[in-house]
């Protein structure tokens, strides 16, 4: 579902038929199909039904100062489920392009709930987690180099790519249900931070064993 206010929406499907409207007002609608259209004077939105994809056309962005276009979306994440964690449900994010002195700044603000495992009790938790993104859109990349900037090619921009490609770096590579977690017991394996277990905090050094049966005698 995305809201979207002022802009072009095209609705592009596989049989390469689509269909237009100008949006002056606040809208919800659900997208379904494919892919690619003319540009337009308006801002527009290029809608990929079915494969849950939003594409950005700035070139109105670009070649006009202090221009800028905004969207609300939903990203969906679900499927990238790793050692760490998983996306019970789709990633919400405010997304604002803005020309400022002819530099195109990205900025995205997104929140989400991420369901992981404790790295040391092993316990599952949620966590409600909220990032914010920044970046440089060009529409070629430099030829020294290019990362300090985000490739718009043709001033289109794969706005749920770049946001699953962001939150997937920010994320940490290990969680922990708190600081504090004393993990599990390395010999009966029983979590600490319900109670101590009944294994010795202590080993006795087999080196003194010998000399500890002499005592004992």
């Amino acid at each position: 579902m995305r809201r979207q206010k002022g802009f072009l929406i095209t609705f592009y499907c596989k049989k390469g038929n689509f269909s237009e409207k100008v949006i002056d007002k606040t809208i919800e609608y659900n997208y379904n199909n494919v892919w690619r259209v003319d540009i337009g004077v308006l801002p527009r939105v290029i809608i990929m039904s079915g494969c849950g994809i939003m594409i950005l056309e700035l070139k109105k962005v670009f070649l006009n100062e202090n221009e800028s276009i905004s969207v609300t979306t939903e990203a969906d994440l679900t499927g990238e489920a790793d050692k760490s964690g998983s996306f019970p449900e789709k990633v919400k994010a405010e997304i604002t392009v803005s020309n400022h002195a002819g530099m195109v700044v990205y900025e995205a603000q997104c929140s989400f709930r991420y369901d992981f495992l404790c790295a040391r009790c092993y316990e599952s938790f949620n966590r409600q987690l909220a990032y914010r993104f920044n970046h440089i859109l060009v529409t070629a990349l430099p030829e020294d180099g290019g990362d300090d900037y985000i490739e718009a090619p043709d001033y289109m921009l794969d706005t749920d790519a770049l946001l699953r490609d962001d939150i997937l770096l920010e994320l940490p590579s290990k969680f922990l249900c708190k600081d504090s977690c004393k993990g599990l017991c390395p010999k009966c394996g029983k979590n600490l931070n319900k109670g101590k277990c009944a294994c010795p905090e202590k080993e006795p050094d087999p080196r003194f064993a010998a000399l500890s049966k002499l005592l004992e005698e």
